[in-house]
């Protein structure tokens, strides 16, 4: 069985290739849990409620025109709404490189961060909108 190690990941934000300034990604695909559970249970019962997805991606921070900054800053500032891609390799989309998206919004933006002597690096979480979040595995 094969196993993914994450040497070459695509990240766009807003149409931006930031893949050679971010060094950690996560993916998150959760619903609402909604509780049904009634009297003639004998234990809880749930639904799935509304989507809640998010990319959390870690910037290695560049105040550089056309650069992390310079691109996070004016989406954070106007809360316009942009689109989020990921895939695991540069490869082409297929199965095994399938490319997760979605219509996103920044409400939190720390453009400063770490201590003297480190490098300036910030992890910024991006709420995908509505039902905007997909998989695309189809080349």
């Amino acid at each position: 069985m094969a196993k993914t190690v994450l040497v070459d990941c695509v990240v766009m934000v807003n149409g931006t290739d930031f893949s050679d300034h971010v060094n950690s990604v996560e993916i998150s695909a959760s619903k609402d849990e909604i509780d049904t559970t009634s009297f003639d249970g004998a234990g809880r019962e749930r639904k799935a409620g509304l989507e809640d997805n998010s990319f959390t991606l870690n910037f290695q921070q560049d105040f550089a025109a056309g650069e992390v900054d310079s691109v996070l800053w004016p989406l954070w500032k106007n809360a316009t709404e942009f689109v989020v891609s990921v895939k695991p390799t540069v490869g082409a989309v297929s199965a095994t490189n399938p490319e997760f998206s979605g219509t996103c919004i920044l409400l939190e933006y720390s453009p400063l961060n770490g201590k003297v002597g480190e490098l300036s690096e910030t992890s910024v979480k991006f709420p995908v909108q509505r039902g905007t979040f997909n998989r695309d595995d189809t080349p």
